[in-house]
């Protein structure tokens, strides 16, 4: 974007002031979000206005204050906007999350998990609320430990490109076979998971 006057989003405060001055020469009248003029600005611009002398320029810090006020408003209605949207898409990301088929947990880089879906919670035999702040490595078959911190030390090791998934295999306290991969979350401090039971083939297929 073009830098003008050393205001590097001019081009959008111009868009924005034509918008206002459109609305204000089309009689739309500003619903007042951004705040309305105190008693004292009303009383002043007012005595400005009676004063022959000043009316011209009271009439033109009117208009002003009022372009200012229908920009204010203008931004409120685009700030809802933008949080309605955003909103929406993180409903529909957390839900992706919530209703997968496949197991997901985030876990933190000491091994304590952060959060599972409803997968997972069914995987271990709990609720996805309970697995929260509880070590992986605690709902695994004894001896896993080792298995778990390599998997998280492979996929927090920090590098300047995204890693490849990492693999791993564990064992539940049933001798259930779980393939996990994994993978560093984009800021570094937490581990993503997929977790999937390991199927077992037949020798004579």
């Amino acid at each position: 974007m073009a830098d003008k006057h050393g205001y590097p989003n001019a081009e959008s405060h111009e868009r924005l002031r034509r918008s206002a001055r459109e609305l204000i020469d089309h009689g739309v009248p500003p619903p007042h979000r951004g705040g309305t003029l105190s008693v004292d600005a009303l009383q002043l611009l007012y005595q400005r206005a009676s004063t022959p002398e000043s009316a011209a320029e009271a009439q033109k810090l009117l208009h002003e204050l009022q372009t200012y006020q229908v920009e204010l408003d203008l931004l409120y209605e685009q700030l809802q906007a933008n949080e309605y949207e955003i909103t929406e898409e993180l409903t529909h990301y957390r839900s992706l999350f919530e209703l997968a088929p496949a197991a997901y947990l985030v876990v933190a880089t000491d091994g304590e998990i952060i959060e599972g879906n409803q997968a997972a919670g069914v995987l271990f035999g709990e609720s996805a609320m309970t697995l929260t702040g509880k070590a992986l490595a605690s709902l695994l078959a004894p001896g896993q430990k080792n298995a778990v911190a390599a998997l998280i030390g492979n996929s927090g090791e920090q590098e300047t490109s995204i890693r490849p998934a990492r693999h791993g295999s564990v064992e539940l306290p049933d001798h259930r076979k779980l393939a996990i991969n994994a993978r560093s979350a984009a800021a570094g401090d937490s581990i993503l998971m997929i977790l999937t039971e390991a199927t077992t083939t037949s020798a004579s297929s």
